[in-house]
């Protein structure tokens, strides 16, 4: 069986998220100069409404899968876990097209309900496909991280990436096109007449937007029928001699009990989760525009580029979901693929009582979970507005407006990349419910501070950050302290803070000085961009340095990768 340990799994799974992040910078940067801040606004308002039905649909099912794949497999009961993985498919495929069809149906209005934006309706229909093959698709995840093979999902991933950023920007840039196409001949757009080529792109919007995410959900449907495929081609490790070794099995119900059991709390966490997205979209605009009529001549810097006082809030909620949020969210989805990755190990260590065990792998997660944390975060606050100007040149109105954002948003950068994995092993501890607790009360804080802070016109382009962060905080000290609890573990505080804050620090301060001293060079006239990827590639070569120096996580990880059998890659 194609068996990796926690180091190797985790090395796998880092590659596979920074690659697809980097393709994904190569589809969301084009995209977002395509729609600006405005066409932004119906891509992630869309988004916003969508994300809570997929959490609830398929977030749960491939810790649920993983979890029971692992206790089977632990106990050797490998006879139970092919039917585990036969009687999940059809429940879940049968949960993914019935939410499917009732996104459909419900799309238009849902758009105009919570956004006032019926225009946005269409984009989240086109994203429909995507919850019954995601849930599909999650069923084979889980069950093979559940088997300690990673591979699988790496693929998976970067094949729907691959595909997302084809077929994402081919329809978008064709759809574009046509509408032009169709103004220049007829003077009307999508059959709307219009008096102007700006107000033809205007209405074009949401048709291009739409055409992106059609791509998306075929991207998906690839992936899907890929990771299908290779399991059928070459099949899971298991052997008819293994089989045979106990052949009982639960009953059917008992077995979809499970499943439910596992995961319907998991996805509540998550559908909870997104409430920070959601308060976001409900209240970013509003508030916005409330400050917008409070004092105007604030925001008269983001008005020169030809937008009225009534698209603003739109244009901000846009700018700080596409740009600010978009950056940010970049390095968590590194850190959760760590607790993607421990997940089987720590339930299998669980199962047996093992607590030692669990201690071990809890603390070498967190550990590599700080070293990505903290020298990221700390970067993204310093170079908040270079980092923008490099990924969106040319939309300047925009980088304006998430600059500010992105500067605070780096402390919730370090917040959510510590808590996040953590989530997913207090779910395979059992204790899912204290996970959606502590996000009912995190997105409790961010609400207050959304409205307290938002119609504050001084505050407005930054108050959504500040409350995330105060939210994060509140999050990541709770989730902490009660996994470390729920484990029964000792946290090896120097191991897992001390050395890699002070390895981000020191790189921090490598990147500033960096940044600082070429600027400074009046001989040769460097670009903008230049000059931050010579800061970032310079802090990056110190945080190397130091951390190799101070941590043994480091050598540890190089030697996963390359020696077969290591008594540490476990």
């Amino acid at each position: 069986m194609n068996k990796q340990g926690f180091l190797k799994g985790s090395a796998i799974l880092l590659f596979t998220v920074t690659f697809t992040k980097a393709l994904g910078l190569l589809y969301r940067i084009p995209l977002t100069r395509l729609l600006g801040g405005s066409g932004m606004g119906y891509y992630s308002s869309a988004y916003c409404i969508f994300t809570p039905v997929m959490a609830v649909a398929s977030a749960g099912i491939p810790s649920a899968m993983a979890r029971l794949a692992a206790e089977n497999y632990a106990f050797e009961r490998f006879a139970n876990l092919r039917k585990t993985k036969r009687v999940a498919a059809v429940l879940f495929t049968c949960i993914g097209l019935v939410l499917t069809g009732a996104v459909i149906l419900l799309a238009a209005p849902a758009a105009q309900l919570l956004t006032g934006h019926k225009n946005a309706g269409i984009v989240i229909a086109c994203l429909a496909p995507t919850l019954l093959f995601c849930t599909v698709m999650s069923v084979w995840r889980g069950y093979f991280e559940g088997l300690h093979n990673m591979y699988p999902t790496a693929v998976s991933e970067i094949i729907e990436t691959l595909f997302k950023l084809a077929l994402g920007l081919g329809f978008a840039y064709f759809t574009n096109t046509r509408a032009l196409n169709e103004f220049s001949h007829l003077g009307t757009c999508f059959g709307t007449a219009c008096s102007s080529k700006e107000q033809a792109l205007l209405i074009a919007l949401p048709y291009v937007a739409a055409a992106s995410v059609f791509g998306t959900s075929l991207s998906s449907g690839i992936a899907c029928i890929y990771i299908m495929a290779r399991s059928k081609i070459k099949g899971d490790g298991i052997t008819p001699r293994m089989l045979q070794k106990d052949p009982v099995t639960d009953a059917t119900g008992d077995t979809l009990r499970r499943l439910l059991r596992y995961s319907l709390p998991v996805s509540l966490a998550a559908l909870i989760t997104t409430l920070t997205g959601m308060i976001d979209m409900l209240t970013v605009n509003p508030c916005a525009a409330a400050a917008v009529s409070k004092s105007p001549q604030t925001f008269s810097h983001l008005l020169e580029g030809g937008l009225t006082a009534q698209q603003l809030p739109n244009f901000i909620y846009g700018s700080y979901e596409a740009l600010a949020a978009a950056v940010a969210g970049l390095v968590p989805t590194l850190t959760a693929m760590l607790g993607k990755s421990a997940l089987a190990g720590i339930t299998e260590s669980f199962a047996k009582g093992d607590n030692k065990a669990v201690c071990s792998r809890l603390n070498k997660m967190m550990t590599l979970c700080a070293m990505i944390a903290f020298p990221s975060g700390l970067g993204i606050s310093l170079l908040a507005e270079n980092i923008l100007s490099l990924l969106f040149s040319g939309r300047n109105a925009e980088i304006a407006a998430a600059a500010p954002s992105l500067r605070i948003l780096g402390a919730a950068v370090v917040l959510v990349s510590l808590s996040l994995p953590c989530f997913t092993i207090l779910q395979a501890l059992g204790k899912p419910r204290t996970v959606a607790l502590i996000m009912i009360l995190g997105g409790a804080l961010k609400l207050c501070g959304n409205i307290l802070l938002i119609r504050i016109p001084r505050f407005t382009l930054t108050g959504a950050a500040i409350s995330t962060v105060a939210s994060e905080l509140f999050i990541c000290i709770a989730t902490l302290l009660l996994t470390y609890k729920a484990a029964n573990a000792r946290c090896a505080a120097r191991e897992v803070f001390v050395k890699p804050l002070y390895a981000g620090l020191m790189s921090t301060a490598a990147a500033f000085l960096a940044e600082r001293s070429i600027s400074k060079i009046h001989i040769f006239t460097f670009k903008p961009a230049f000059v931050t990827l010579f800061a970032l590639g310079f802090s990056v070569i110190v945080y190397l340095f130091v951390t190799a120096l101070l941590c043994e996580m480091p050598k540890n990880v190089l030697k996963s990768l390359f020696c077969k059998k290591n008594r540490k890659n476990t």
